[in-house]
């Protein structure tokens, strides 16, 4: 188990600044020729959720993935930068992300090449707690090692997303919404985020955390200064530490408890070996998600001693529900991402039948304009036509 997580500091995305801080990044780990990527053909898996320019903090900053690219690529890599963005997957669709995320940019900069090939093959994973068969996209099955390159956001589902949950994005396009179907169960979804991570091996995981995402995240939240990179060999181990980092306690994440129920990670952030700069002179305090967190207690009563009736029943209640406000556009990304296909467009607007939701905040995520907030309320939404 590889406890080792490097933070350094990083003001902002000044090309010079970024270079400087992710060398430092690497020399916190020895030297580059250790990782021994002369002629290997590297992923840097990117989190594109959605069409958003760089300033929105939505997705990995392009000067980041530029700067991480030049280090991989003089140290004899061919690299490739890539991912699955949310919704459908399909070239047209990926050259709009590309472009609006500043990604062909950032691939003309550095002399990283874009991936366009939108194949996937089924992956048997007989070590899957869950699931033990995924849809991989291609370019992470052929690259000699993935690079996970992720941003430091809050999440409605999952409470926080960085290192693990980037890996969701090699399910190809739609697939991640059945993905959300078929486990609607939050501790039970995120469970099948770790048996992803776990199938994928990320060789190296590298955070953007200059700035991050607090409030309703991934995408409806606020952006927020962290002024920090931060990398591990281990994933886990990386989130652990941003999550304290940034006060989200660790015990209110799934994937991390998850990960310390399988021993990927040590129960402790203090358990954890820090290197590079102080991460306590850059300690903050994010808003977390509408959606809130549940205490290591909480969730153990849940997951495991109640019987599942009352326990679903309980997580109903806590859970909140996506309202779509007055502020759709009735563009129809939810409508393609849900899961369970129970969004129309009615009157110019997207209406859900909230009897058939299971509150997975695809739709909220996807939303291109931030049209649906999250919202508690003790009985199902009324506002639908087929309610």
């Amino acid at each position: 188990m590889d406890k080792t997580v490097s933070i350094v500091y990083c003001d902002s995305y000044d090309t010079e600044n970024v270079d400087r801080a992710v060398h430092r990044l690497f020399e916190s780990f020895g030297s580059i020729s250790s990782f021994n990527l002369g002629g290997k053909r590297v992923l840097l898996k990117v989190n594109l959720l959605s069409a958003n320019k760089p300033e929105d903090a939505v997705t990995t900053h392009p000067a980041i993935v530029a700067a991480v690219a030049r280090v991989l690529i003089d140290a004899g890599a061919e690299v490739i930068i890539g991912d699955s963005p949310g919704g459908v997957y399909t070239q047209a669709s990926l050259s709009r992300v590309y472009r609006v995320c500043g990604m062909e940019q950032a691939a003309r900069v550095s002399g990283a090449k874009l991936n366009y090939d939108l194949s996937y093959r089924r992956v048997s994973f007989p070590e899957g707690k869950l699931a033990q068969e995924f849809d991989i996209i291609s370019p992470a099955l052929d690259a000699d090692v993935i690079f996970s390159v992720c941003k430091l956001k809050t999440h409605g589902l999952s409470y926080y997303t960085g290192a693990v949950k980037n890996l969701f994005g090699t399910i190809p396009g739609l697939e991640k919404a059945a993905f959300h179907s078929r486990f609607p169960n939050r501790d039970r979804f995120n469970s099948v985020l770790v048996d992803i991570c776990q199938l994928n091996k990320p060789y190296f995981s590298i955070i953007d955390g200059v700035i991050g995402m607090e409030g309703d995240g991934p995408s409806g939240g606020d952006p927020k200064f962290v002024g920090v990179i931060g990398a591990s060999f281990n994933p886990y181990a990386l989130d652990m530490a941003m999550c304290d980092l940034v006060s989200l306690p660790p015990s209110q994440v799934p994937v991390i408890t998850e990960a310390i129920s399988r021993g990927l990670i040590p129960v402790k952030v203090s358990s954890l070996t820090f290197i590079g700069d102080d991460r306590e002179q850059r300690r903050t305090r994010f808003r977390p998600p509408a959606s809130g967190g549940r205490s290591g207690p909480l969730s153990i009563l849940l997951r495991h001693i109640l019987p599942k009736r009352i326990s679903n029943s309980l997580q109903s209640i806590w859970s909140p529900w996506p309202i779509i406000t007055d502020r759709c556009i009735a563009c129809k990304k939810c409508v393609e991402i849900c899961p369970r296909q129970i969004i129309t467009i009615e009157n110019d607007r997207a209406v859900p039948d909230y009897i058939g939701c299971i509150r997975c905040y695809c739709c909220h995520e996807i939303c291109p304009v931030n049209a649906i907030d999250l919202l508690r309320k003790l009985k199902v939404p009324e506002g639908s036509s087929k309610w």
